[in-house]
């Protein structure tokens, strides 16, 4: 090629992937301004309708990219990640008949939902565990869809078919709630917790307390079988 034909080519390039993933990230962008809204939404409901003052109910918005939704000992986090993603040839994504049409409607960004304790993030507990409740994959034309726990790994799974609207998010945002809710936090067997270090101890004091997440000291039975495939 000469410079000519290079330069062309890049034109061509920016045309249909960079505009495509401008317009994939403004997409997302406005998803999870919707996003917001709804667990904005959901906070206030739960504070009038649930009228125990010792069940904290509180949202709050940490910086663009960031949302909390606190429910008693919960932590709801929804967080965008800035970049836009595509996928690999076996993941679901590829297979839609959307992106058997066009090629593009695979670029995807991405919304988290995170579930940690509230404690960990009031007493800024560095090592405690959160963990992902659901992602949210939305391409330009905002066709979506939900990888998750429970319910939120296949009531959203029809790529092609959905496009995202406030209904959906607030469905989603339920979902994710309630699974939250139900997951309790469980204590770790005796012997997880037989020996402490004095580096450990230090570390405690320093941190508020014994690092924790919900599914300390315990392995699940989807991590062991996808440990076993990988194998």
């Amino acid at each position: 090629m000469n410079a000519e034909e290079n330069y062309q080519q890049i034109l061509a390039e920016l045309k249909n992937r960079a505009s495509v993933k401008q317009a994939t990230y403004r997409s997302t962008r406005a998803v999870f301004e919707e996003l917001k809204s709804v667990l904005s939404g959901i906070a206030g409901s739960m504070q009038k309708d649930h009228q125990d003052p010792a069940v904290e109910v509180a949202y709050r918005e940490n910086n663009q990219f960031e949302a909390q939704l606190k429910f008693s000992g919960d932590m709801l986090v929804a967080s965008m990640h800035s970049n836009v993603f595509t996928f690999p040839e076996e993941h679901r994504i590829r297979q839609a008949p959307a992106v058997a049409v066009d090629s593009s409607a695979a670029y995807c960004g991405v919304i988290y939902i995170h579930n940690f304790l509230a404690d960990s993030i009031k007493y800024n507990r560095l090592a405690d565990v959160g963990y992902l409740v659901a992602r949210i994959f939305v391409n330009r034309n905002k066709q979506f869809l939900v990888e998750g726990e429970g319910q939120l790994g296949f009531l959203w799974s029809e790529f092609s078919t959905q496009v995202m609207d406030r209904a959906h998010l607030l469905n989603i945002a339920q979902q994710a709630v309630l699974h939250c809710i139900k997951s309790d936090l469980v204590a770790p067997p005796f012997a997880a917790e037989k020996m402490l270090t004095l580096d450990q101890k230090q570390s405690m004091i320093a941190n508020s307390g014994y690092p924790t997440g919900k599914h300390i000291g315990y392995r699940f039975r989807a991590e062991l079988e996808n440990e076993n495939n990988v194998s």
